[in-house]
């Protein structure tokens, strides 16, 4: 069953935007949160792989950056500009993932203080899509890719907790 789309992001009232060590600025619990704690709640609206290419290659023309993740197959989720929820950090052994298409949460307790992070590849599921990635943890795979659901370590580590699709999977 598909879940209603939130049309705007709601974020934890606990969680501050403040400078990130991995890039600019990043999402931070300012108190403590225990495990299972959903910080973030995704909105938005879906296009297709086709109107998503469209918008990532008027950005890039055009400066501004499009926050999508990857829902299912041919549906992405596009943010809209300008909510805090951008400002959310990659990280290669991330402190939240995916609960739901649209929540995530604390994967384990987060002292206040702590950077909350998720791994992209979870979320990416556009063909071809990487970035390079230097977010400093032990387990930094260095290049993050839609294909890294295949890995057998990442299917063990977020087993249930990944949000997207890749084109051509079911």
């Amino acid at each position: 069953m598909e879940l209603p789309i939130p049309p705007q992001p709601w974020l934890h009232p606990e969680v501050d935007v403040r400078a990130s060590r991995i890039d600019g600025q990043g999402l931070f619990a300012s108190v403590p949160l225990a495990a299972g704690v959903v910080v973030v709640r995704l909105g938005g609206h879906v296009v297709g792989t086709d109107e998503l290419r469209a918008l990532i290659a008027a950005a890039e023309a055009d400066a501004p950056y499009v926050d999508t993740v990857t829902i299912a197959a041919d549906r992405h989720l596009v943010l809209p500009p300008g909510t805090p929820v951008h400002y959310g950090n990659h990280s290669c052994d991330p402190t939240t993932w995916h609960v739901d298409q649209f929540a995530i949460a604390t994967r384990h307790p987060v002292a206040a203080g702590a950077e909350l992070t998720v791994d992209y590849a979870t979320q990416s599921g556009v063909a071809g899509w990487s970035m390079t990635c230097a977010c400093g943890a032990a387990l930094c795979r260095r290049l993050v890719t839609a294909e890294d659901w295949r890995r057998p370590e990442l299917q063990e580590r977020y087993a249930g907790h990944w949000l997207r699709v890749t084109e051509g999977e079911g």
